[in-house]
């Protein structure tokens, strides 16, 4: 979902508590469309963006609720530190792979499985398996590519046995009048095409990360 600082119009309505030492105030949100409870979406107040959380019940599009906002507290003014997700620079550097350990999910998952992975990270963002805002409704994108993953992993196997079964065991070459190189060139250009699209998407998920952290 697309959301700009003119779909919210903040209005502070009270200062009840405070935060870590940091004023919560509750602003006035207007739903930028027909959203479930629980479903988070970026609000802006005040030129800060902030995460909220859509109400028990759900709202309707142009609807307005309250929600808590800490001024200061960048996009996660809502009550979690914004330490959590540093401003203008990347959490870690390009070296950190193994701060975690050789032993890491996290470092297997992006040798092994690195579109599952993205998914994840996607899934996080809220972003859809495209790299963009995710609407209500939308498949999770850890799913879809992890999907994608098996698929990928299946195709190979099966391409892989079927080009064998056109190799001549005396000599270890294509057999003469085979489709040995129809297949080979099909199995190519899938992987090509996939290899494409995970480009494709880790830059749009990385583009919309620079941006909402202003890197």
């Amino acid at each position: 979902m697309s959301t700009t600082k003119q779909d919210y119009e903040p209005m502070a309505v009270a200062m009840p508590t405070a935060v870590k030492g940091v004023p919560m105030v509750e602003v006035l949100v207007s739903a930028p469309s027909h959203l479930p409870g629980g479903y988070i979406f970026d609000a802006a107040a005040n030129g800060q963006t902030f995460s909220v959380t859509v109400p028990a019940g759900g709202v309707s599009r142009g609807q307005t609720f309250s929600a808590p906002f800490v001024p200061g507290g960048g996009r996660h003014g809502g009550g979690v530190p914004a330490s959590a997700v540093p401003e203008g620079r990347w959490k870690d550097g390009l070296c950190d792979c193994c701060m975690f350990g050789c032993c890491h999910p996290a470092l297997w998952m992006g040798i092994c499985c690195r579109l599952a992975l993205l998914g994840q990270v996607q899934n996080r963002l809220r972003l859809n398996w495209l790299g963009v805002r995710a609407n209500p409704g939308d498949r999770s994108p850890f799913k879809v590519l992890l999907g994608i993953t098996i698929f990928a992993m299946v195709w190979s196997r099966i391409f892989s046995n079927l080009l064998k079964g056109y190799i001549d065991p005396n000599t270890g070459l294509p057999i003469e009048g085979s489709p040995f190189w129809t297949i080979y060139a099909v199995n190519i250009a899938f992987f090509f095409a996939l290899g494409v699209f995970s480009i494709y998407v880790i830059l749009k998920t990385r583009r919309y990360i620079r941006e909402s952290s202003g890197i």
